[in-house]
Order: C-alpha cells, then structure tokens, then sequence
C-alpha cells in the first residue's frame, strides 16, 4: 500500500466513523471531549486504546407511581463498570470491544431464597457477600393481564455483558467494519452510543448498537491528484455504506428475517461562510422482511454549526412504510383482518445555545409524533425516540415509563396466552423514552469554578396526539367504534397534557477522573397522567452518582 493512500484511508476511517475528534453537538455535554488516545507497544508495529469507567449511582423518586396506592415509591444504590479497549496492527486492523460488568446491578444480597433471582444467604441477617440481581418492572400479584399486577420488583442480570465487538481494516479506498457496533455516533434521537457522559440530565446505559458490515470511503477525493487530496478527519464530504442483519431467527428459513440496508453522507467543515465547527449529516436506512411484508425506510438529518458565541443544531427522523406485523400480532385479541399497516412516524430536535466561559443560555425543542388509534385499519404513527437519548428527570424517563412498562407486561402475557407469533406490545414500554410529545425545555448553566456546574431547566410538554393504552383500548372495545373506550396508561381518559417538570443538576469534578452529580426535579403531571378519577399526584426525584473515569 502506498504510504500517502494508507494516510488517505486512516484519517477517512476516523472522520466517516466517528472515532476521532466529531463535532460538538449542541444538545450534548462534550464529556469526553476526545476518542482514547492510542499508545504503542514495543516497537510500534501495534498499539491499543483503552478507556475504564465505574459509576455508584443512587435513585429516590417520590411516587413512581402517580396514581395508585401500592408501589408508590422506588428507591435503589446501583453499579457501573465500562471497559473499552481496542488492538491494533499500525493502526490499519484493528479489533475492538466494549464490556459491561454489574449493569445496573443492585448494591446487596437481593431476592428471595429458593426463587429467581435467589440471594447467596437464606437469612438476611447471615449475608456475607451480594449477588447480582437488577430494578425491574415485575409481575407482584393479581390478575397478570392488567397492568395493576406488576410493579418494580427484582430481576436477574448477567455480571458482564459484552456489548459490542467488532473488527475493521483500513484499506487504500477506504475503511470496512465488521461486527457488533454503534448503531450511531453520538447522541441522536433514532439512536444514540451510549458512551461517555454526555447527557444534559441524567446517564446513558448500554446505547444503542447492532450487527453490521459498513464501508465508508471519502469519493471525491479520489479523483484528484495525490499532492491535492484532503486528508483532514475534520472537513470534506463523507460516504458511508452498510448491510446490518436485525434479526435472523429460524437457520433454516430466509422469510423471518429482518434486514437492513444503510447508505448516508456527512460533510464536516471546520470553517465556512457562515461560522465554525458545521457537519451535515443524511442518511436513508431501508427495512425488509418477508414474513411480514415489511418495507420501512428510516431517513433522519441533523445540521449544527457554531456562530461565534451561538451554537445551533437541528435534527429531524423519518419511520416511512408498510407492515403487517402489528396487526397480525393484536388480530389474536380483536380478531380484526391482518393487514399492511402504513408507517408514518416523524421526531425531532431544535437546540439554540449561547455559550459564555461563566454561563450558558440554552433552548431546547423537541417532537415526536403519537397514535391515538390502536386499530389494525390506522396508520403507524408514534415515533419513539432512543432511550438514552434523556428529555428532563422525571415525567419520560421515570413516570410515564413506569406506567408503560406495567401496560406493556400485562399486554405482553395476554399476547402469549393468545399464542401470538409476534409480540409488538413489547414496544409499549417506552424505557424512558421521549414519545408522543411536543416538549419546550429552556435551560441554564452556570460554571461558579472551572470545576463546578451549576444547571436548571424547565420542561413543559404535550402530546400531538391524545396519550392511549393500546391494548387495554382494544380489550375494552364493545362496539363499532373504539372512540368510547379508549384509556391511557393509567386507565383515565385520554389526555394531551404531560405537564410541568422542573430539573436540577450540580457537578463537581477532580483532576479529569472523578466527577460527583446531585440531581433533582419535581413533576407537576398532565391529564396524560391521570386515572379514572381524574388524579395524578406530583413526583419527586432526587439521584446522585460518583463516576470515576480513565
């Protein structure tokens, strides 16, 4: 290979894929604010990068549950730790993997003896060492096709989950990755890495990854002559191809997959016209499957560029298709015809921020679109943001992810005992999700030393479309039309207001390896919230977490 081609596809790799310095994104904190630096060994044929993080996190939240008497509050200490570390041959083949160990993973002996999860002791006063057991939304007693059932109770949990590895090679026309990789770079709203500490409020968990062959290359730079060509990983215009296997169950048959097929660009400008720091980035991925006819396009763009001391960024995503997959699934419990559903699902994300060494004026727009229709005949329409992707504390990430995690178990069991072949409920539990929801959420920061943040905001949200429990509407239709019948996930009316939240963080870090956070906020709820009887009380959160990091 020729040394100014092996130049050429080295920094192509990092700038196309993200592993070098990105732009900074306005809806992120830039934590870390830079890859692992990759360090040789012996005589510099190899080297590796590497990157340790172990979090202590601590949760209150005062009710979880806005509307009942039982399961009210949730409380739990919690661990994290993250190795990731990479090999490499003069940094041209190189091998990856990012490990988890104790995800989310309770501080004690938990569970009851002889049950799942079991702890190591009998009694609790003889317990000598933990297990590993997780929060979960479990069933707790009752009836387990409603959603009054389940509450947070205990789950097993793996003590190290690997969570992405993968290879790649940079070749002279470009780079190819193989394996189990980033969904995407950063924090988006169809997907977000999870890596680092980048969220305004709040921590990612695992980050979204999948199962992909992807080749970016850098084309107009090969037609120009050797001594023209840019070779910066900060500016020029990017081409990224990819082939991802979603889901590949009997070995047998090639009709119960679903593929993917990924082709987008980036441009990154260092400098331009109009400002500093620009990247556009577009892509289109395509979805396919034969077993449910599905044909579904995901489209998303993103554009941010720094204007002096302003700094805007907007992105936008696109769920446009067809299937049958959720109607052949809810046909077990309506008996409706199975039909191609269109899919019409549509989220985004407005940031304008106005950054001074002492403090920063931030304004936050968000949107995702809703189904107020559960029907076989309607139209797909929720979009459902990345879970990792936080808007505030409290009312998405806790309060209405805790009453769709309970709708979503009570569906899911009724699907089962159907004998459905498919289980979309599952997608009912929004994990915390953004969803359904138009949200304004200014913010301040203020920085008092350089190793001190100060930052609060106010979240006011609603929903485009009226907040309905599918399922539990569905059970309850008695006659022509749904209109009647239709619950949200407490049972209450459907409503279009979520509320009010206010949200606050201090942090204070330590030589660049330690950072201690205090968070706070308070849920005024909606009548998106409330139940038959019109109630929905208001919620507390308080959580804190120590995060050593290398």
């Amino acid at each position: 290979m020729r040394p100014h081609l092996v130049a050429f596809a080295a920094c192509l790799a990092l700038a196309t894929l993200g592993t070098s310095a990105r732009a900074v994104e306005p809806w992120s904190d830039p934590d870390p604010p830079a890859p692992p630096e990759r360090t040789t060994l012996g005589t510099g044929d190899y080297g590796f990068r590497s990157a340790v993080e172990y979090r202590a996190a601590a949760l209150y939240v005062n009710p979880i549950s806005l509307n009942t008497t039982q399961n009210r509050n949730v409380s739990w200490m919690e661990h994290r730790l993250r190795l990731d570390g990479g090999l490499d041959w003069h940094d041209q083949v190189r091998v990856f993997v990012s490990a988890d160990a104790l995800d989310g993973v309770l501080w004690g002996d938990n569970g009851t003896y002889g049950q799942a999860p079991s702890p190591i002791a009998g009694a609790n006063v003889s317990t000598k060492s933990p297990n590993v057991t997780r929060p979960c939304v479990a069933f707790r007693g009752g009836d387990p096709l409603t959603h009054d059932a389940y509450g947070y109770g205990l789950c097993s949990q793996e003590a190290i989950t690997v969570r992405r590895a993968y290879g790649e090679v940079v070749l002279p026309f470009g780079l190819l990755r193989i394996g189990r990789q980033p969904t995407t770079i950063g924090n988006a709203i169809q997907g977000n890495d999870g890596d680092g500490r980048r969220n305004r409020f709040g921590f990612s968990r695992v980050g979204n990854s999948v199962d992909r062959i992807l080749f970016g290359t850098k084309p107009l730079e090969a037609f120009k002559p050797a001594g023209r060509r840019n070779t910066s990983p900060n500016e020029g215009a990017f081409l990224f191809v990819a082939y991802s296997k979603l889901v590949q169950d009997a070995p047998n048959l090639f009709g119960d997959d679903l593929n993917e097929w990924v082709t987008g660009v980036r441009l990154l400008a260092p400098k331009w016209s109009g400002g500093t720091s620009a990247e556009i980035v577009a892509f289109d991925a395509f979805r396919w499957d034969r077993q449910y006819g599905t044909s579904l396009h995901t489209l998303g763009l993103r554009a941010m560029s720094r204007f002096g001391d302003w700094h805007a960024g907007l992105e936008a995503g696109a769920n446009i298709g067809s299937t049958r997959e959720v109607a052949a699934a809810y046909h077990a419990i309506t008996n409706d015809p199975v039909v191609d559903q269109p899919v019409r699902q549509f989220g985004a994300r407005a940031v304008v921020r106005y950054d001074k060494p002492a403090w920063t004026a931030y304004l936050e727009a968000d949107f995702a679109s809703g189904n107020e229709d559960p029907q076989a005949r309607a139209t797909l329409s929720q979009f459902t943001w990345a879970e990792d992707s936080h808007v505030g504390l409290i009312m998405f990430t806790h309060a209405l992810g805790f009453q769709t995690a309970r709708s979503s178990a009570a569906a899911v069991e009724t699907l089962r005992r159907l004998e459905a072949r498919s289980f979309p409920a599952e997608a009912i539990n929004t994990r915390g999700a953004f969803t359904n929801a138009l949200a304004i959420f200014p913010q301040v920061d203020l920085h008092p030393h350089k190793n001190v943040l100060v930052r609060g905001g106010v979240l006011v949200a609603w929903a485009p479309a009226r907040v309905v429990d599918p399922v539990a509407s569905l059970q309850a239709r008695d006659g022509l039309t749904i209109e009647d019948d239709l619950v949200n996930y407490a049972g209450g009316k459907p409503g279009h207001f979520y509320g009010a939240e206010l949200d606050g963080r201090v942090q204070w870090r330590w030589q660049e390896h330690f950072a201690f956070d205090l968070e706070g906020g308070i849920l005024f709820p909606g009548d998106a919230f409330q139940d038959k009887n019109g109630q929905a009380v208001r919620s507390v959160l308080v959580q804190g977490r120590t995060t050593f990091f290398f």
